[in-house]
């Protein structure tokens, strides 16, 4: 498979030992790719339909490898799903409720050993976590603890963060795999979403989080949280020194936006 070979060479991956480990050897490179709707938005805006602005696989990893960029849940999600399939495992789309909407985040179920585990690129998921079939899973991050809670209601899953001693609900898992067109529907409903008004995007380096939503840039780690509101003209050099993205990508996208009135960050969608 071309775009799973052109992976594991650009992120120099051997491909050596057990299946187990080179499963974790592509997930951990994965999680280099930006969490970024700059591409998004400009895919939007040359496609003319969301259907025809969603970015595949192959797109998301050349891009990736000629611009820096990445994507959002959907085209990373569905990235990964290619590449974990390459490698030979089952893998299936699941999609998320958020306290906005249905079906507002999406995130892969890789099945080791006949028992299902949870890969998300959006929430740094990116060791697989066996999905609890009652009380709760805790693990940590470099920056924070995400714990997994069965529901009550079969087949659901809530996904909490903890830091500092907070803790904070974001989404429910549901379970039970989409097909592919269930997945799509859910993905175009995507471009129509808010997020899709301002820059938003995210990256893990080391044992920081670099967060901006709109003109709101927040770098945290396990001990502190540092906030900073940046400048319309800052927007490009910022965002592609700090998630290295090229300029000229990041340029476009922030004239499209405002071209169409918008920039300020409100709640976030995946």
């Amino acid at each position: 498979m071309k775009v799973l070979a052109d992976f594991m060479e650009y992120f120099r991956i051997a491909g050596n030992g057990t299946p187990r480990q080179v499963l974790g050897h592509v997930v951990t490179a994965f999680a280099g790719i930006p969490y970024e709707n700059i591409s998004k938005i400009i895919k939007r805006e040359e496609a003319g339909s969301a259907e025809k602005a969603r970015r595949y696989p192959e797109e998301v990893i050349r891009n990736h490898m000629d611009w820096g960029s990445g994507g959002t849940c959907f085209s990373l999600t569905c990235t990964l799903a290619k590449l974990v399939r390459g490698l030979g495992w089952e893998a299936e789309y699941i999609l998320a409720d958020r306290r906005y909407g249905q079906n507002t985040h999406c995130a892969l179920l890789i099945w080791i050993n006949d028992v299902p585990h949870i890969l998300d690129p959006g929430f740094l998921i990116i060791h697989p976590i066996p999905v609890p079939q009652n009380g709760e899973l805790e693990f940590k991050t470099a920056f924070n603890s995400i714990v997994l809670a069965a529901e009550k209601n079969p087949g659901n899953v809530t996904l909490s963060t903890i830091r500092k001693g907070a803790r904070a609900y974001r989404l429910t898992y549901k379970t039970s795999p989409v097909d592919e067109g269930e997945f799509f529907k859910a993905w175009d409903a995507s471009f129509d979403w808010d997020m899709m008004h301002y820059p938003l995007l995210t990256r893990s380096i080391a044992s920081k989080q670099i967060y901006l939503n709109g003109p709101c840039l927040q770098v945290s780690d396990a001990d502190s949280v540092e906030r900073q509101t940046i400048s319309e003209n800052e927007f490009i050099t910022r965002i592609a020194s700090e998630f290295r993205i090229h300029p000229s990508l990041v340029a476009r996208a922030i004239s499209i936006l405002k071209g169409k009135g918008g920039i300020g960050g409100k709640t976030s969608g995946r």
